[in-house]
């Protein structure tokens, strides 16, 4: 029986570049394979918390990703018209206010660890900062400002999600 599967390792890469679709071959060590690298990171970390997740938490994320998705659309395809638009930076506003009136946040700094599933939250959350990083030192946040503006909500959004889910532990807890 013919193994139908593309190869996964062509061994291409061992030069040190890859292959970027609408850019050709580029050095691993390239600003937009890096910023590629963090942003595929954090929808990787949010897929974690994802998985320890269920209903609009989980909802949430699965939305998350496809976002994150679109801004590697944008950082790696040029053309004229981004992926990511002020929709979706509406979105993710929409989003955190929605999150933020259901959930009290604490009046002290947070410590990640009240419970698995924020624990994980923070991680993409801080994996989504350094993203959002990467990006502006990139260069774009002029050629995709509303990327920007949706990563630095969705930063936002996965803090206060992450109290939200530690909430049912601080309440049992009495405190």
């Amino acid at each position: 029986m013919a193994n139908d599967n593309p190869p996964v390792s062509t061994r291409r890469g061992d030069d040190g570049t890859t292959t970027l679709l609408g850019a050709g071959r580029l050095g691993k060590d390239d600003p937009k394979i890096g910023v590629l690298g963090d942003i595929d990171e954090a929808t990787s970390f949010i897929g974690v918390a994802r998985a320890e997740s269920e209903g609009e938490i989980a909802e949430l994320l699965i939305a998350s990703q496809r976002l994150l998705y679109r801004v590697m659309g944008d950082v790696a395809m040029p053309k004229e018209d981004n992926f990511v638009g002020e929709d979706d930076v509406k979105f993710v506003e929409k989003e955190l206010e929605k999150w933020r009136e259901k959930t009290e946040l604490p009046k002290e700094f947070v410590i990640p660890g009240e419970t698995r599933l924020g624990s994980l939250l923070d991680v993409a959350r801080s994996v989504v900062r350094r993203a959002e990083r990467t990006l502006v030192a990139a260069g774009y946040a002029t050629e995709h400002p509303d990327a920007i503006r949706a990563v630095n909500r969705m930063s936002d959004l996965l803090f206060i999600v992450a109290r939200n889910a530690d909430k049912k532990r601080t309440l049992s807890r009495g405190s």
